[in-house]
C-alpha cells in the first residue's frame, strides 16, 4: 500500500511538471508574438550587431576645408511636407495617371533636379529618416536619426546631440545668420531644439505668428496654421531679413500635405475626387507661386533655393495605381551659382543624407573632398556611399547600432535627458 502511495505520488508529480512546462511554454509564446508585434526582436539583433559605417566613413566637417566665395550668397530651403516625385504623372515622369503637382514637376525640368533615372526622379527613402523629424535632422548632419529617445519626444534633450555639426554650425561660422520657420508649434518632435543649438537658428513658428498679427490670437487649424498663412509669414520676414546686412539661410517647413488627408485651405479647388489629391495640388501651386515672388525681390540675384521632400509620405491607401515605380523624395535647387556642375545629376543614387554638402555646395562653397558627414555634394562626379556600397548594404548599416555614433554624437561633451 505504502509503494502504490508513492508511486502514486511520482506519477502526480510528472504530471504537474509536465502541466507547468506547458504553461510556461505557452506564456512564453505568447511573450514572443507580443514582443514581435513591437519589433523587439529586430532591435535586439540591431544592437547585437554593430555598425562600423561611422569609424569608416564619416567625415567631420570640422576636419575638412569649407570655403565660401567673397560674396556669400543667401540660402531659402523649403521642406515641403511628405512631398514625392511619385505624385507626378507617369508622362511626367512620376507614378501617377494625373499630374497632381504640376508647378513642381515645371520646376524640376526648369532648373536641376538629382535624379536616380534619366527622367524625374529623387532620393531614396533611408533608415531612420522617415518622419519630420528625421528628414531635417539627416538633411541638415548628414546623419541618420538614431537618438534613443522617441523621434516627437526629442525636445525633452537639455542638450541635442552635441557632439555632432551640421551645415547650420557651418553656415554660421562663416558669418550667416540662421532662420527655421514652421507653421506648428517649433518645440514638437525637438525641433526648436535642435536648430537653436545646433547654428543659433531664430525659430519662428505657429506662436510666433500670433505674436506678429499673421494670425489672430485664438486661430488654429490642422497642426496649427495652414501654408497659406506660412508663406505670408516667410514673404514679411523675407523682406525683412534682407534689408540687413549679412547673408541668410531661410528654411521653412509646410504641413498641408501631411497624412492622413491633408489640410484644405480656402485656396484648394475641388477638382480632383480625393481631399488629398486636392491637397497635393493646391501644395506644388502654392510653392510655384512663392519661388515666382521670390524671383521679383531685389535679393533673388544673389539667392538660391532649394525646395525637397522631408521623407516619403506616411500615407498608406495611395499607390495601388503606381505598378513597381520606385517612390522616391522630391528634389529642386533653383537660382545657383555660376560655374556648378550639371553633369552629374542623373542616374544617382542617392538619400537625403546628401543635401548636407549637396546644399552647401549649391551656394557655391568648396567642399574638400566633395564629402560631410555621411553625405557627398550630388553636383561632384564623387560616388555617394549608397552607389560605392549599394543601397540595400548601406541602409542596412544605418539600422544597426553604433558605439561611435552614442559616444560622439549623442553623448559628446554631455548628455542630459
Amino acid at each position: 500500500m505504502l509503494v502504490w502511495g508513492g508511486q502514486n505520488r511520482r506519477t502526480a508529480g510528472r504530471k504537474k511538471i509536465i502541466v507547468l512546462w506547458c504553461v510556461i511554454s505557452i506564456l512564453c509564446l505568447c511573450v514572443w508574438n507580443k514582443a514581435s508585434e513591437v519589433g523587439i526582436p529586430e532591435y535586439v539583433e540591431s544592437v547585437s550587431n554593430v555598425s562600423g559605417i561611422f569609424e569608416a566613413e564619416y567625415i567631420s566637417p570640422d576636419s575638412v576645408s569649407v570655403t565660401f566665395p567673397s560674396k556669400k550668397r543667401n540660402l531659402i530651403v523649403i521642406y515641403m511636407e511628405s512631398m514625392e516625385t511619385t505624385y507626378a504623372s507617369v508622362e511626367a515622369g512620376g507614378g501617377k495617371q494625373v499630374n497632381y503637382i504640376p508647378e513642381l514637376t515645371r520646376l524640376a525640368g526648369e532648373h536641376i533636379s538629382f535624379s536616380n533615372c534619366g527622367g524625374l526622379g529623387g532620393a531614396a527613402g533611408a533608415a531612420e529618416t522617415g518622419w519630420t523629424m528625421g528628414g531635417l535632422f539627416a538633411s541638415a548632419t548628414g546623419v541618420p536619426y538614431k537618438l534613443p529617445v522617441d523621434g516627437n519626444n526629442a525636445g525633452e534633450y537639455e542638450n541635442f546631440a552635441p557632439g555632432l555639426m551640421g551645415i547650420g554650425e557651418v553656415l554660421l561660422e562663416n558669418g550667416y545668420k540662421n532662420y527655421f520657420m514652421c507653421g506648428s508649434e517649433a518645440a514638437f518632435g525637438g525641433r526648436k531644439a535642435f536648430y537653436e543649438q545646433h547654428g543659433d537658428y531664430c525659430v519662428l513658428d505657429y506662436s510666433s505668428a500670433k505674436a506678429v498679427g499673421i494670425i489672430p490670437e485664438d486661430y488654429h487649424v490642422f497642426w496649427g496654421m495652414e501654408d497659406e498663412k506660412l508663406y505670408t509669414f516667410a514673404k514679411q520676414k523675407l523682406t525683412e531679413i534682407a534689408e540687413q546686412d549679412e547673408p541668410f539661410n531661410f528654411m521653412m517647413l509646410t504641413v498641408d500635405t501631411h497624412p492622413a488627408d491633408g489640410y484644405i485651405c480656402g485656396l484648394c479647388n475641388e477638382v480632383y475626387e480625393s481631399p488629398y489629391e486636392n491637397v497635393l495640388a493646391c501644395a506644388s501651386r502654392q510653392v510655384g507661386e512663392f519661388v515666382d515672388w521670390a524671383g521679383r525681390q531685389e535679393w533673388y540675384e544673389n539667392t538660391t533655393i532649394v525646395i525637397t521632400g522631408d521623407h516619403l509620405s506616411m500615407k498608406a491607401d495611395f499607390w495601388d495605381d503606381i505598378g513597381d515605380y520606385e517612390r522616391k523624395i522630391y528634389n529642386c535647387f533653383i537660382n545657383l551659382p555660376n560655374g556648378i556642375s550639371k553633369e552629374h545629376i542623373a542616374n544617382r543614387e542617392f538619400s537625403i543624407l546628401d543635401m548636407f554638402p549637396t546644399m552647401l555646395a549649391a551656394v557655391g562653397a568648396d567642399i574638400e573632398g566633395n564629402r560631410l558627414a555621411l553625405g557627398t555634394n550630388l553636383f561632384s562626379g564623387v560616388r555617394t556611399l549608397p552607389e560605392q556600397m549599394g543601397f540595400k548594404e548601406f541602409n542596412n548599416e544605418l539600422k544597426l547600432y553604433s558605439n561611435y555614433y552614442y559616444m560622439n554624437f549623442i553623448v559628446g561633451d554631455k548628455l542630459q535627458i
